[in-house]
């Protein structure tokens, strides 16, 4: 079994190792913050790793690989690679603010107790990632924070949906942060010039 790293929340303060219904509480959060809280979502195995490690910082890269698979070996996750979604009966546990995932080593991670066994992951003829966009724009209604987004995807060579894509994510994380500090946010982790930045915005 993958041995996963240990989170240590900010006060690191020591916690039990969690129990069966605990860590499901634990696994439904976490999906609940990558997926949005929508079970429809779709996404591909390196973005959610990506996720994982570099926007939230909650793994490094290869657990966060491992946590992937692990999830989709118990059934948490269904899908290809390239377009994964949370399981069929999965149901939306909104963690509070400032939650972050802890996951002792050596996991046996539970399957799902509430999973419907009678559906399956489906193919649609369109995907949801080919709709993300549109949807991402409509709540990127403030004109600012677009322009901003366009700037950001100029100067780091993301694709502007992709801006918006990783600020959607890190506002859902950072819980109650407006659009536009969650773009300067990622900005800054591309490493551009925020003196620029901070005068277009």
């Amino acid at each position: 079994m993958v041995a996963l790293a240990i989170i240590k929340r900010r006060n690191k303060s020591q916690r039990l190792v969690p129990m069966p219904s605990d860590l499901e509480s634990e696994i439904s959060q976490m999906l609940f913050v990558s997926f949005g809280g929508d079970p429809k979502a779709r996404i591909s195995n390196k973005d959610l790793a990506r996720m994982w490690s570099l926007e939230l910082q909650w793994f490094s890269p290869e657990d966060s690989l491992s946590l992937v698979a692990e999830l989709r070996n118990s059934g948490w996750i269904v899908g290809d690679d390239d377009s994964l979604s949370p399981f069929g009966g999965f149901e939306a546990e909104a963690p509070e603010m400032g939650w972050q995932p802890f996951l002792p080593r050596d996991l046996n991670l539970p399957k799902p107790s509430n999973v419907d066994s009678e559906r399956h992951f489906e193919e649609t003829e369109e995907s949801d990632l080919e709709k993300l966009p549109e949807k991402a724009y409509e709540q990127f209604r403030n004109e600012e924070s677009l322009e901003l987004a366009t700037l950001i995807s100029s100067l780091s060579g993301l694709e502007r949906e992709e801006v918006i894509r990783r600020a959607k994510r890190k506002k859902r994380a950072l819980g109650p942060v407006t659009l536009e500090m969650a773009l300067l946010l990622l900005a800054r982790e591309q490493n551009l010039e925020m003196e620029r930045i901070i005068g277009a915005d």
